[in-house]
């Protein structure tokens, strides 16, 4: 699942298609289709004038008020914006879903809860609700309310409807609280819950933790507890492996590399690659490790692990040959979904072939 603060620019994008489908009237399919060209625009000026007539001339569009955040340089423009747009269509979800986001980013947490609030008693459909009801999950947390937060996620997963990554993550995020807030059986507890629903949650304490050192630490405990009770638990013991290799305990790490549970489900075994490809690059067994690299690429040339360990090899070690890199990085990157890897790899891709002078 991906951050729940999504970007609006992010949110637009996602949303436009979908508009376009929809059984809209013909004016308003004639404003998408402005809309379309204004965001087109190769100069920021020129769409900021576009967009700003469309505004004028077609305010309850909500989609002009998404764009027109989308295209703002900062979050309180986007939430003016939002804003605006929601007073002629107060009632529209992605809107509200918008200013939810907004209000999560800037951390106004107590006006985020109060906009939750109201949102769910609109009686929206579910689909929608379930976004609120996550946002309010966030507010809560991030206001200490952990106890209410948990009555919203029962809420949530009272809805009908298929959430299970949803009602994982909000579940790690409560175990975290608890774990922070000095409850380890209630974090126990609520960590049990979120594996019930799968592996997000563990993605979500990871990220989590890479926020903040005093989060990492609780993360690490919880889980360290988990993996006692599921010794079983591949995920867990994936976890655990992680954090020795960033704790710079290789020998621990690679015991624990070995003594993963087997047969590994099929969607970890590209981790346990891509980790035992890195073990072997940190402890200088660097043909081993990009052997492994270049076996793994050859199957799956855009794989995100893979391509994450040979940027470290060659930022440790400059190995392999800057032509390998630059033509394994041009191979991967037109396939590239993760955005944070994408801009490392083009980093690495400008640095590796920097463009030519009048000179050259």
């Amino acid at each position: 699942m991906a951050a729940r603060h999504r970007p609006v620019a992010a949110l637009i994008l996602s949303l436009l298609p979908a508009l376009a489908g929809c059984g809209l009237f013909s004016r308003e399919r004639e404003a998408l289709g402005d809309l379309s060209a204004a965001m087109t625009q190769p100069d920021a000026a020129a769409r900021d004038a576009a967009l700003s007539s469309l505004r004028g001339t077609e305010p309850l569009v909500p989609a002009v008020w998404l764009a027109s955040a989308s295209a703002a340089d900062a979050p309180e423009a986007a939430l003016v914006l939002v804003e605006r747009g929601l007073a002629f269509r107060p009632a529209d979800p992605d809107l509200l879903l918008a200013r939810l986001s907004l209000l999560a980013q800037l951390d106004r947490r107590e006006r985020q809860l109060e906009c939750a609030h109201a949102a769910l008693a609109a009686g929206h459909p579910p689909e929608v609700r379930a976004e609120v009801l996550w946002f309010l999950v966030d507010g809560l947390l991030a206001t200490g309310r952990t106890d209410d937060a948990q009555d919203a996620i029962l809420r949530l997963g009272a809805l009908p409807g298929r959430r299970h990554d949803m009602l994982a993550a909000a579940w790690a995020r409560v175990a975290l609280a608890l774990e922070a807030a000095g409850e380890p059986s209630e974090a126990d507890r609520a960590l049990r819950a979120a594996l019930d629903l799968g592996p997000v949650g563990l993605s979500i304490l990871r990220r989590e933790a890479l926020t903040d050192a005093s989060r990492s630490t609780s993360a690490h405990r919880l889980v360290e507890r988990a993996a006692r009770d599921q010794p079983g638990h591949a995920d867990l013991q994936i976890y655990l492996l992680v954090d020795r290799i960033a704790d710079g305990d290789l020998q621990g790490a690679q015991a624990a590399l070995d003594a993963l549970p087997a047969p590994l489900p099929e969607r970890l075994r590209p981790e346990q690659t891509a980790l035992r490809a890195r073990l072997l690059v940190l402890q200088d067994r660097l043909d081993e490790g990009l052997d492994i690299l270049r076996a793994r690429l050859a199957d799956e040339p855009a794989d995100p692990l893979a391509l994450a360990v040979l940027l470290e090899t060659w930022y440790l070690h400059r190995q392999p040959a800057a032509d390998e890199l630059a033509r394994r990085l041009h191979a991967a990157r037109p396939h590239l979904r993760d955005p944070q890897l994408a801009r490392q790899v083009a980093a690495t891709l400008a640095e590796l072939e920097p463009p030519a002078t009048d000179a050259d």
